[in-house]
């Protein structure tokens, strides 16, 4: 088979942050304009409306068709020992909470990204772990009922909730129709091979650099030390054949907000095509 038939659709990740703000019609043109297939908007846990994104939900929709770009989201939701955010919600309160802009955006993919809310010990991690599996799977029978499929993002080792690659290979075994989304910004080097076995099983990946060992800096592509060449052909050669997002910018480790420049998103989009098709 032709390792170049099918292309991986690349996608840029909204800037809707509250010190870093645009409004959603600006990104989508941004992305049409560097080629992109797709778009990353964040699930919020009240819900996504006109105030977050600058413009009404079926307005969104109405451009994202118009641009061929397609929407994916992404839901952060940092939780407590008893598995509930500091407001009382379950992840799947958040979750049903964005069904309207899930519905209003075409979004065929979401997954979730579980952080600890406060400092956990190791015992609370765990048993927070084995407790979020039951709604993982009530998880997936909800994005099945509406039409998406629902993934779940790992972290970086100091981030430790999800982050064992044993935990997550848990989760896909007791949720059968869960898919992962692997960030190779969190994988330490000694760990990879690991994580690309799980490949038959990611339904999208984020992309950024970082200088490895060293992970989680969120730099532009070029500024790390991660081979994406390599990285992609692994992937391809396990069957990957999903989207890439870029992730760049935004994160302490690499120096705060701001790197997620138009001029970096540019020079990012066009290594990464690079890598894909290489």
């Amino acid at each position: 088979m032709n390792q170049t038939a099918q292309p991986v659709a690349i996608g840029i990740n909204a800037r809707l942050f509250p010190i870093n703000w645009r409004p959603v019609s600006q990104e989508i043109a941004f992305a049409r304009s560097l080629g992109c297939d797709c778009i990353q908007i964040h699930g919020r846990e009240q819900g996504v409306d006109a105030a977050y994104l600058g413009m009404p939900l079926a307005a969104v929709g109405d451009m994202l068709i118009s641009n061929d770009v397609s929407a994916v989201m992404e839901i952060v939701v940092r939780l407590g020992a008893n598995g509930r955010t500091a407001s009382g919600l379950t992840p799947l309160d958040v979750l049903r909470n964005n069904l309207d802009a899930i519905r209003a955006l075409a979004i065929r993919h979401v997954h979730w990204h579980f952080a600890p809310a406060t400092w956990l010990t190791d015992a609370e991690l765990r048993a927070l772990e084995e407790a979020l599996i039951d709604t993982l799977r009530a998880g997936t029978d909800l994005a099945r009922a509406h039409g998406f499929t629902l993934a779940l993002e790992h972290n970086e080792p100091d981030v430790p909730l999800f982050a064992r690659i044993e935990a997550i290979t848990q989760a896909l075994e007791a949720a059968p129709d869960l898919g992962f989304v692997w960030d190779l910004n969190h994988t330490p080097p000694d760990e990879l091979d690991a994580w690309l076995d799980l490949a038959p099983r990611m339904t999208l990946l984020h992309v950024s650099d970082t200088p490895l060992p060293a992970v989680n800096y969120h730099l532009p592509l070029g500024q790390g030390s991660i081979d994406f060449e390599a990285r992609f052909r692994e992937l391809r050669e396990r069957g990957y054949r999903g989207a890439a997002i870029l992730e760049i910018g935004g994160v302490p480790k690499s120096g705060g907000f701001g790197r997620d420049t138009d001029e970096a998103l540019c020079d990012s989009v066009a290594r990464l095509r690079r890598a894909t098709r290489a």
